[in-house]
């Protein structure tokens, strides 16, 4: 087995890395994540956005045709750990990216398809993903949103809940349920909702990160009658679940948090040693293990980018590699936190890498559904009742 990178793949990062070290400005840093940041990180995103598309770099994946340099998945993950090496200067992007643009490729019409694509691939608009609900959040087959049928329109009614990035979200990638009759997976259409629209209310959702909403914090979204037409379904009617399905799934591969856990990690040993303490056995084996589980999420990161890369439908590996990315985003933010003398103060790099850490076994589906989803397929194991 040939465990380098392709050579392609670090033409690409080193370009990439060039480009970055040559355009981001000198407040920018590791340690101020977007997943944290206040107005100037988004408004600088929003705008570093274009840029980066004027040069391929935003939807590098894409197909030419829609604005991308048609790169393979190696090449594309490399990227995106190069990216979070680097604060993640896409900002939201990365969700357009890597799933709601593939998503429209796949289901679109050709109307959506002209519509949407190249305003992505520009960087002009962005989306937020409503599919978690209250009660239907850790069981996303349990939506009780509903998007009732009247002519040519679609009625809304319903709440979703924990969505980041509502709050400047251009539209929403939203599930709903458009057969009254069915239950669970069945009768879930997906449907590309503009957040200005009548009837819709985003309120933010304070939270133990200190983050009241904001320009990434948790929203919550209710829809009081918001009237669509039917052209903004994506897909069949009522054949929502798969597009659903697709998109976890790429989404949970979709950040190397890994990447940026090992950078801190780096940073905390290259400060403990100029501290002189890296000589202390305890200290070097705290690092040794939060490194070694950062590596371990690598791998198994890789193995799904394989899989991609050769066209294989996608399967509970990625749960697998989800839960390898958190817990090692986790337990490196643990280490950097125990680490650092100026952890308590705001605005460290050990108070921003606990903050990252904290939401990371929520997003993507919470550590107890991916949890269940590796007994039931790989191990075999009764649901869960």
């Amino acid at each position: 087995m040939e465990f380098a990178w392709p050579p392609e793949a670090l033409r690409f990062a080193s370009e990439v890395s060039d480009f970055l070290d040559q355009e981001l400005p000198d407040w920018w840093s590791i340690t101020s994540n977007t997943l944290t940041a206040g107005q100037r990180h988004f408004e600088f995103c929003r705008g570093f956005a274009e840029k980066l598309a004027n040069r391929g770099y935003l939807m590098p994946n894409w197909p030419r045709e829609y604005g991308g340099r048609e790169v393979s998945s190696w090449e594309l993950y490399k990227l995106s750990e190069v990216f979070h090496t680097r604060g993640e200067p896409r900002g939201q992007h990365y969700m357009s990216a890597n799933w709601v643009g593939p998503a429209i490729m796949r289901y679109g019409t050709a109307e959506q398809k002209s519509f949407f694509l190249p305003q992505m691939a520009s960087g002009l608009i962005q989306f937020c993903q409503g599919f978690s609900e209250p009660g239907a959040g850790s069981d996303l087959a349990a939506i009780r949103t509903r998007a009732t049928r009247d002519g040519d329109q679609y009625a809304i009614n319903g709440q979703k809940i924990w969505t980041s990035y509502a709050a400047t979200a251009d539209y929403c990638v939203l599930l709903a349920r458009t057969d009254p009759a069915s239950q669970r997976r069945d009768g879930i259409s997906m449907l590309l909702v503009p957040t200005n629209l009548p009837g819709i209310t985003i309120r933010p959702i304070p939270n133990l990160l200190g983050i009241e909403g904001g320009e990434h914090g948790f929203c919550e979204i209710f829809f009081d009658d918001v009237r669509i037409d039917i052209s903004a379904r994506l897909g069949a009617e009522n054949g929502g679940w798969a597009a659903a399905m697709d998109a976890l799934a790429f989404e949970r591969v979709g950040q190397p948090r890994f990447a940026r856990a090992l950078r801190l990690l780096d940073l905390t040993a290259e400060q403990c040693a100029q501290r002189g303490e890296l000589e202390d056995p305890i200290v070097a084996e705290k690092l040794g293990l939060a490194i070694a589980a950062c590596q371990a999420a690598r791998v198994l990161n890789y193995r799904v980018v394989d899989s991609r890369a050769r066209a294989e439908p996608p399967g509970p590996e990625g749960n697998v590699a989800r839960m390898a990315s958190v817990q090692a985003d986790q337990l490196a933010a643990d280490m950097v936190f125990a680490l650092s003398p100026d952890a308590l103060d705001d605005d460290s790099m050990a108070d921003e890498a606990m903050r990252s850490a904290m939401p990371a076994g929520h997003a993507a589906g919470s550590i107890e559904v991916n949890l269940n989803i590796i007994a039931e397929r790989l191990l075999g194991l009764p649901r869960a009742s």
